[in-house]
C-alpha cells in the first residue's frame, strides 16, 4: 500500500506567520516569500487536517508545496500562502480527547461530534477567508483555495456549497479523501447494509439519504437508533442534498481519493462524480489512486502542487 506523505529532505522551509483571527489562532507559511517575490495578488490554500491531528500535520504539506509550485517559472497572477489551524477540539483548541473517538472506541456520540466538527470547521474557514484579507492589506486581490484531508476533507465539501463560495470568494477545492455523502457513510459505519436498504426501499444505493427516517428507522436495531437519531439524520440528510443538487459548477474541484481506502469508501464518492457527470459538470477532476487506503500520499500533493500552478498562472 501507498505511505502517508512524507516531506522530502530538500525541500525548503517557508516562512511562518501567526495571527489571530475571530480567537482562532491561525498559522500562515510562505508570507515571507510572497511579499518578496513582489506580488500584489495572492493566492491562500487552506488546509484542514484529520480527525485526532493538529495543524501540525499541515506544515510539511505547505512547505512542499509551496515549494514546488514558486520553483514553476511560468508567469502567475498571484503567490501562494498556506494557511492552516487546529480543528475545533483538536491541538490547542481541545477539550475533551473522547469526543474526537469513533463508536468503536467507546464515543457514543461519534456522529454528532464528528458532523458538528465538520459544520463548526467550515464556520471557522468562512470566518478566515473574509477576515485574512483585512489583515494582510498590502494585497489587492485575494484567491482562496480550499483543501483538506479526512475530516478536512469532509469539511471542504461544506465549503464547497458555503456563503463564500457562493458570493465568489472561493476559486478551487483540491478534496482529499473526503466524502459528498455522509449519511451513505456514517449508516455503513453503523453496519447498515446499504445494498439491501437499498433495494427494500426501491431507491438507487447512491440515494440512501432520501429514505425518510420514519421508513429507515425500521431496519435499524435500538443501537444503531440511538447512534442514529431522527435530528440528527434530518440535519445529514439536508447536508447530503444541498451536495447533490446544488453543487456549483464554475469552481475547479479536484478530488483524491484511496482506492482501497476502508475509512472512507472511495465508492461513495465515485457514484457522486459519476452522476454529476452525467449532469454535464465541467469543474471536476477525479483521482482514485490505485494501491492507496486513507492516506495522503505524496503522489496525491504533486498532483494537488501541480494543479495549483494551473489554477494561478495568467
Amino acid at each position: 500500500m501507498e505511505p502517508n506523505f512524507f516531506p522530502k529532505p530538500t525541500t525548503p522551509q517557508s516562512s511562518k506567520t501567526e495571527l489571530q483571527i475571530g480567537g482562532i489562532k491561525v498559522y500562515i507559511f510562505g508570507l515571507a516569500q510572497a511579499k518578496e517575490q513582489g506580488h500584489t495578488d495572492l493566492g491562500v490554500l487552506y488546509i484542514a487536517h484529520g480527525r485526532t491531528r493538529t495543524y501540525r500535520d499541515s506544515e510539511g504539506l505547505a512547505h512542499e508545496i509551496l515549494h514546488q509550485v514558486r520553483s514553476d517559472t511560468k508567469p502567475k497572477k498571484a503567490g501562494l500562502i498556506v494557511v492552516a489551524v487546529d480543528a475545533r477540539n483538536h491541538g490547542e483548541r481541545k477539550l475533551n480527547e473522547l469526543t474526537n473517538m469513533g463508536w468503536n472506541e467507546g464515543n457514543e456520540s461519534h456522529a454528532q461530534d464528528m458532523l458538528s466538527s465538520i459544520s463548526g470547521g467550515a464556520h471557522d474557514y468562512e470566518l478566515l477567508i473574509d477576515y485574512l484579507p483585512t489583515y494582510l492589506t498590502e494585497f489587492n486581490n485575494f484567491y482562496n483555495f480550499m483543501s483538506g484531508i479526512s475530516l478536512g476533507g469532509h469539511t471542504s465539501w461544506r465549503i464547497a456549497t458555503s456563503s463564500v463560495a457562493q458570493r465568489g470568494k472561493l476559486h478551487g477545492l483540491a478534496i482529499i479523501i473526503g466524502c459528498p455523502k455522509l449519511t451513505s457513510l456514517l449508516l455503513a459505519r453503523l453496519g447498515v447494509d446499504l445494498e439491501a436498504t437499498a433495494s427494500k426501499f426501491d431507491v438507487s444505493e447512491d440515494l440512501i439519504h432520501i429514505i425518510p427516517y420514519d421508513k429507515l428507522s425500521t431496519i435499524l436495531t435500538e443501537e444503531q437508533q440511538r447512534r442514529w437519531p431522527r435530528a440528527l439524520a434530518n440535519l445529514v440528510t439536508e447536508m447530503d442534498r444541498v451536495t447533490e443538487q446544488a453543487y456549483p459548477r464554475n469552481i475547479p474541484t479536484y478530488i483524491l481519493n484511496g482506492r482501497l481506502d476502508p475509512l472512507v469508501p472511495d465508492k461513495f464518492t465515485a457514484q457522486w462524480v459519476k452522476q454529476r457527470k452525467t449532469e454535464g459538470y465541467q469543474n471536476i477532476e477525479y483521482l482514485a489512486q490505485e494501491n492507496t487506503g486513507h492516506a495522503c500520499t505524496n503522489q496525491m500533493v504533486d498532483n494537488v502542487s501541480g494543479w495549483l500552478v494551473r489554477m494561478l498562472r495568467k
